[in-house]
């Protein structure tokens, strides 16, 4: 019969396994440090476990005061085996004793108890300098830092332009991006995994093909899934517009978390069996807060247009005078303003002008007689119908379209 144990051995006996399950703990904790201490020194150590490692770090701050520790045993241990004897300075001395120049006469190997209970071997301990202890801490956290902004500049990175700006960008897996003016994009790049995030603005994607990553683009009310293709995502005004110039891409409507690991079919395949809509060169799809719980509907678009708005050139068919003064608005930091409704309400045969020359646009309005230009302010050109019983004073002219690409305008309205 066992006899129970006091209030005292049972305090103790608690006290001794939370001291063992503390150690085990920090046996655990100190074998992941030191596996990740390894894997960060290889160079052919992966994106993906680098994220995994950047995930650790954030999990607990006793993980990171654990790789330092590590970090510095092992710097510690660096600097002395680099300052062994035969690294010494002359005339420093040595923390290493020669056991044959101490055995005395007569010793043999069954003296070796004897020898070490008579001689006992004074060891001086080395101190280890503060300056070095606090370099090491230093290098291991400036090494992390770089590490962590280098993958906020190549992999996880924003792009972003002005009024007025356009931009191409060629990203790290050889996709190239033509970025419209006054655009938000956040990239995201990993081991399986190349998502965008167009937070504002348009950009064609011409994506790089690499079935083990998915290119996904998603907005507030699409999401984008290809592999290698071309197409352009808009998100102005409330709409989001999705427009395929080459290849096939799937759609999702309300966007998705991001695509990971590798693909087992082409997207157009993926999308019948995930709840998407396959689109192909062609074709276009514009979605609303009002329309967005409705079904997709695909309209058709004219790929050599698109294709120009990459290059920098706009193109509209049967579109009002109000809608492109809206766009040039859009690209450009010189603003047009349509006095009267009536003259916002007409609608234009042709016009095709760079999107970056607002003048062109408003030299072809003025071409018709009864239209006339106003520059009161040199950021704004006003177009308003020309009376003829009262004299304009301040019209001016605003240069002529490029001869290569004449602007054909119908003044009359519908």
């Amino acid at each position: 019969m066992t006899s129970p144990l006091g209030d005292e051995d049972e305090d103790m006996q608690g006290s001794l396994n939370e001291v063992g399950q503390e150690r085990v703990t920090r046996m655990s904790l100190s074998s992941e440090a030191a596996e990740w201490f390894v894997r960060l020194r290889d160079d052919r150590m992966g994106v993906r476990n680098r994220e995994r490692n950047v995930r650790w770090l954030k999990q607990s701050p006793a993980n990171i005061a654990e790789l330092l520790r590590i970090q510095q045993v092992y710097q510690v241990l660096r600097a002395a085996k680099l300052q062994g004897p035969s690294g010494m300075a002359p005339g420093e001395s040595s923390n290493i004793i020669d056991l044959e120049e101490q055995r005395p006469r007569g010793w043999s190997e069954s003296n070796r108890l004897d020898l070490m209970d008579v001689s006992p071997i004074r060891r001086r301990r080395r101190r280890i300098r503060p300056w070095k202890l606090a370099a090491a801490v230093a290098g291991l956290a400036v090494s992390f830092l770089l590490g962590f902004m280098a993958k906020v500049a190549w992999l996880d990175r924003a792009i972003e332009t002005e009024l007025g700006e356009w931009r191409t960008e060629l990203l790290t897996d050889g996709s190239k991006l033509r970025v419209g003016p006054d655009s938000l994009l956040r990239v995201s790049f990993g081991d399986d995994h190349r998502t965008i995030r167009l937070v504002r603005g348009e950009a064609m994607f011409d994506v790089a093909q690499d079935r083990s990553r998915p290119f996904y683009v998603e907005s507030e009310m699409v999401g984008v899934l290809a592999v290698g293709t071309e197409f352009r995502v808009s998100r102005l005004g409330g709409k989001d517009v999705v427009a395929v110039t080459e290849g096939t891409v799937a759609l999702y409507r309300d966007g998705r978390h991001a695509v990971r690991g590798a693909m087992p079919a082409a997207p157009a395949q993926i999308a019948e069996t995930t709840g998407g809509v396959a689109l192909s060169a062609g074709d276009q799809v514009s979605i609303t807060r009002s329309t967005r719980s409705k079904p997709i509907a695909k309209e058709k678009v004219n790929v050599n247009y698109e294709q120009a708005w990459a290059e920098g050139w706009v193109v509209y068919e049967d579109k009002t005078v109000g809608e492109v003064a809206s766009d040039f608005n859009r690209f450009n930091r010189l603003k047009i303003q349509v006095a009267e409704p009536s003259l916002a309400a007409r609608r234009l045969t042709f016009f095709r002008g760079s999107a970056t020359d607002p003048e062109s646009f408003v030299a072809a309005l003025a071409t018709s007689p009864d239209i006339a230009v106003v520059r009161d302010d040199p950021n704004v050109l006003r177009i308003e119908l020309r009376r003829p019983d009262a004299e304009i004073s301040k019209s001016v002219e605003v240069g002529q379209p490029a001869a290569d690409v004449p602007p054909s305008v119908n003044p009359n309205p519908i």
